[in-house]
């Protein structure tokens, strides 16, 4: 897939046969936009021409209200390998600064999707605003097709099972509440953060649940603090089951930084600087404190129990 991170990058002669763009900020990857990217995969593979997803590196509210922009619930090499992964041709992933904000809707169909990326169909998700001060939606783009030869199409928000329709917001939420299997269902996999295994304080390996730590910038929504099964994922290898612990550890260090760490079952071996991947799959509990070691041990081997019982078959 074709990364392209400036307007002035979009070459028209790119498209000879035109495009088909998708237009939002992907937040999450979740159902409803998985259903704009097959919607659009499918019809770049029917017309022959490349799939287009035009979006933005950061949320536009981080430049308009910075007060109300919500941590990103994916990275951007996460959103990208999604992308790819979905068979987009192309993403055109630029900053949402100034510049772009003041470009008025007509003026960025005309100049943006006509001009430069040549489209011929466009499609977006329901909720989904675009040009200066969010003038542009679904019925602007139909009734410029009109004028400039290209189809529009708006899908509706869709449901996850057991849930209601799906959203970056809600997935948001549910993580905050430490609900990953509710997540799960509204992304559609089991939400992940990733970073590279760093030093801890080694108190893990001392009582016998020596554990991964995820350190410096971790990609990804970290869900709410609680003790949590889950897979760990280093490099290419097949998934590890793991009991993931999120939070401070109440007993030791109460005041202490919150972390993200993973006991790996029936593994051993130096992971220090792998990049490691963690998946949540079932939340097990909150976060405790316990008056002695010996009753955070119990309740360890309780949680690594309860939590091969679920991982393993």
């Amino acid at each position: 897939m074709r990364i392209i991170e400036t307007l002035d990058a979009i070459r028209p002669s790119d498209y000879p046969d035109g495009s088909s763009v998708a237009i939002g900020k992907f937040d999450g990857l979740h159902l409803g936009h998985q259903a704009i990217l097959r919607s659009l995969v499918d019809d770049s593979h029917a017309a022959g021409r490349p799939a287009v997803v035009f979006t933005f590196s950061n949320n536009p509210l981080s430049l308009l209200r910075p007060e109300l922009c919500p941590k990103p619930l994916m990275s951007r090499e996460q959103r990208l390998e999604g992308f790819a992964a979905a068979g987009v041709d192309d993403c055109v992933m630029i900053e949402f600064d100034e510049a772009v904000a003041s470009i008025p809707a007509v003026d960025f169909v005309r100049e943006v999707l006509v001009e430069r990326l040549r489209a011929r169909h466009i499609i977006m998700g329901a909720n989904f605003r675009f040009g200066h001060r969010g003038a542009g939606d679904v019925e602007l783009l139909r009734e410029l097709g009109e004028r400039y030869g290209f189809t529009a199409r708006m899908l509706q928000l869709v449901a996850a099972e057991g849930d209601h329709q799906v959203s970056s917001s809600r997935v948001r939420e549910a993580l905050l509440a430490g609900e990953v299997e509710a997540a799960g269902r509204m992304l559609g996999r089991s939400p992940a953060v990733r970073g590279e295994v760093v030093h801890g304080d080694a108190r893990g390996r001392e009582i016998g649940f020596p554990t991964a730590n995820l350190g410096g910038a971790i990609e990804g929504f970290v869900p709410g603090d609680g003790v949590y099964a889950g897979w760990a994922v280093l490099g290419g290898a097949d998934p590890r089951p793991a009991a993931i612990s999120v939070g401070n550890n109440p007993t030791f260090t109460p005041e202490g930084q919150s972390r993200v760490e993973a006991f790996l079952l029936d593994f051993s071996g130096d992971l220090y600087g792998q990049r490691m991947e963690v998946r949540f799959t079932r939340r097990l509990r909150g976060t405790e404190r316990f008056d002695s070691l010996e009753d955070l041990l119990v309740q360890m081997k309780a949680d690594v129990a309860r939590a091969r019982e679920i991982l393993v078959h």
